[in-house]
């Protein structure tokens, strides 16, 4: 955008501590008047200091009388790019979230402290036109008539700027990641870029990876794992046009392409793209949706269990192209699941994590060389602390959950605080020593196996093993290399990973997250089921998974064995209508968190009835106030108000503000 004449800058102050400001305008003092462009850092006078902050729009006036001037230009080149305002600003109005909240999210720590300067930005016009020189060095890449045909729609979306929407649902194993190459190459070799989200970190090395045999030298990597140096660094290639891949977990669809040609979120299902613990609450999908609107270029999901309200607006056709891959690439079968009743196990009177099937195919697969798959979504060596006298659990002081025990160390945690006592002799509650950890996290797995199997190699991966750097790539990689037997994990294991070797996948125990009070428990659970399902069976060789279960007869468990996504989206959809729930309705919760339990409630009480008076006759339901799923967290007490709406809009202006409230939108 060429510089303003503009007399007013409306800015947003980039302050380091206490709550986000608002937008405030200034005067562009005379000798700045054409230089100033939206997007640019700029200095302000701020009370009695000198701030930072970013130019959002320029005007030839404003309401305000008496206008401060700023000060001078931080950065002769802009940080932020029109597009990217635009975006922020969709952003804070849809999540309901102040947009300096979102212009934050958007630069990486290293670029706000001030030392990023225009000659380490560079000049993105200046290599503007070499996007497709490396495309000479391009791996060759060969697609099959059914990968072939799901691509041709989004070769011509990219091929005429259309910005239209793919949902590509494509079974496990069946290659949507070459699709994605071919998508790219696309765009490359018309001189645009690539914005590439995967859920998890623990799928960037291997995306990484086969993206810098097609790509070399143009990929950058965008995620939390990344030192703040780091991150810095990738950004400044980003938009200095040095990289036209950008492959990156869910902030990385803030990534500062100027002329980006696809968007492509893989594995849209995941529940790691909606940022729901801290401002802006966005949903990363969703957002990557609305910026191929603003640029006017298509953007793909792909999912092998795509979330129900894509599926559904693809079946509708409403913004979405459902596009299909039903086979796996090579002509492979997807690996029968056989379904183990645990309740029968107990009544053998075994009391293992493994069944005895598990137990059996396990030593068949280590004979024969093959690799296995342990999957357990909990981590730790036990969920809970017992004491059998009084049956109290030892629970967190800052939260009302219970504390994990860990092996190492004996430490009981608290995974949400980290709040961490040594295991206690006795029972803080009646002093009894009978003390007793129930429950199996993958660290009690691990030791288990390594007894049932001593001469079997075993990694584990979770968030306890994966805290040091480069420990998503260590393993993934050590496994490749079939320097492991076995890999006991938890959901990050799950999706994305392609293991030729993986002969048998156990499912130790389906039922975690199936009976949680949540409406979408059972999509969650079938989800992960037939994610982690497809791990086996990538290679020439057979296999097979074994799920373990309470309930082998709900719906969720018999479709996931049965690879039957679309039989469980219609029966789900429907159970939806009936109920209410999103897909045909949208979500809003809001949350009054409180030192006091007592004051909390009584606000979101006050609250509830507030807006049920303000909204009466509107078709909008208020529902609650309840205590929220964990009602204490970081010794703040915790009360929520839903509101169930079919659109939105008739709610939002009468939210409530301030300090105390936090606010969700299509809450996952």
């Amino acid at each position: 955008m060429s510089p303003s004449l503009h007399l007013v800058a409306r800015v947003s102050p980039d302050l380091r501590a206490g709550p986000p400001a608002g937008l405030y305008d200034y005067l562009i003092p005379e000798e700045l008047r054409g230089q100033l462009r939206l997007g640019q850092r700029v200095v302000v006078p701020f009370g009695r200091r000198r701030v930072f902050a970013f130019v959002v729009e320029l005007l030839d006036d404003s309401p305000i009388e008496q206008l401060r001037p700023l000060e001078r230009i931080r950065d002769e080149e802009p940080l932020l790019l029109p597009h990217q305002i635009s975006l922020a600003q969709w952003i804070a109005a849809h999540y309901l979230c102040p947009l300096p909240e979102v212009l934050r999210a958007m630069i990486p720590p290293a670029l706000r402290t001030g030392k990023a300067t225009s000659r380490r930005l560079g000049s993105p016009k200046a290599t503007a036109k070499e996007p497709a020189a490396p495309a000479k060095s391009l791996a060759r890449l060969d697609l099959t008539p059914e990968q072939e045909e799901v691509f041709a729609p989004i070769r011509d979306a990219i091929s005429w700027s259309r910005a239209d929407e793919f949902l590509l649902f494509g079974v496990t194993g069946s290659g949507k990641t070459e699709v994605y190459l071919a998508a790219i190459k696309a765009a490359l070799a018309l001189g645009k870029g690539a914005i590439v989200l995967v859920p998890e970190i623990s799928l960037t090395p291997q995306t990484e990876k086969r993206f810098l045999v097609h790509f070399p030298g143009i990929v950058a990597v965008l995620h939390s794992g990344l030192t703040v140096a780091e991150r810095g660094r990738e950004w400044r290639r980003v938009r200095a046009g040095q990289a036209q891949v950008v492959v990156g977990s869910r902030s990385a669809v803030f990534a500062p392409m100027a002329n980006p040609g696809v968007v492509i979120v893989d594995e849209e299902d995941s529940s790691s793209y909606k940022q729901y613990d801290a401002m802006p609450r966005y949903q990363a999908a969703d957002v990557a949706r609305h910026l191929g609107r603003i640029l006017s270029v298509p953007v793909v999901l792909g999912s092998a269990t795509p979330r129900l309200e894509a599926y559904q607006q693809a079946l509708g056709a409403k913004g979405l192209r459902l596009l299909r891959m039903p086979h796996r690439f090579g002509g492979r079968p997807l690996p029968p699941v056989e379904v183990v009743d645990l309740r029968e196990e107990l009544a053998w009177g075994n009391r293992s994590p493994f069944s005895r099937r598990l137990t059996e195919l396990v030593t068949e697969t280590l004979s024969e060389g093959g690799q296995g798959i342990l999957f357990l979504n909990r981590r730790g060596t036990s969920s809970v602390v017992l004491c059998r006298s009084c049956g109290e659990a030892l629970g967190c002081p800052n939260c009302s959950v219970s504390l994990t025990l860990h092996f190492e160390g004996r430490l009981c945690t608290c995974h949400y605080c980290d709040h961490q006592v040594a295991l206690p002799e006795q029972c803080p509650t009646c002093g009894s020593r009978l003390l007793r950890a129930l429950g199996a996290g993958t660290e009690r797995i691990e030791a288990e196996a390594r007894e049932l199997w001593p001469e079997a190699r075993i990694l584990r991966m979770d968030r306890d093993t994966v805290g040091h750097r480069d420990a998503h790539r260590e393993i993934y990689e050590a496994f490749v290399r079939r320097d492991a037997d076995l890999l006991i994990g938890t959901q990050m294991v799950a999706k994305g990973w392609d293991l030729p070797g993986v002969r048998l996948v156990g499912i130790v125990n389906a039922d975690i997250a199936l009976h949680f009070p949540d409406f979408r428990a059972a999509e969650k659970t079938f989800s992960l089921l037939t994610q982690v399902a497809g791990r086996a069976g990538r290679g020439d060789e057979p296999a097979q998974v074994i799920l373990q279960t309470y309930s082998p007869d709900h719906s969720a468990i018999q479709l996931a064995s049965a690879h039957d996504y679309e039989g469980f989206a219609a029966m789900e959809l429907e159970v939806r209508r009936q109920l209410r729930f999103p897909p045909f309705t949208r979500l809003l919760v809001l949350t009054r968190s409180d030192p006091s339990d007592r004051e909390a409630r009584e606000q979101a009480e006050r609250e509830a009835l507030r807006l049920r008076g303000l909204l009466e006759g509107s078709g909008v339901e208020v529902l609650g106030p309840s205590p929220a799923f964990i009602p204490r967290l970081r010794s703040l007490y915790r009360w929520q108000l839903t509101i169930r709406a079919t659109r939105l809009e008739a709610v939002r202006p009468h939210l409530p503000e301030g300090r105390g409230w936090a606010i969700d939108v299509d809450p996952a």
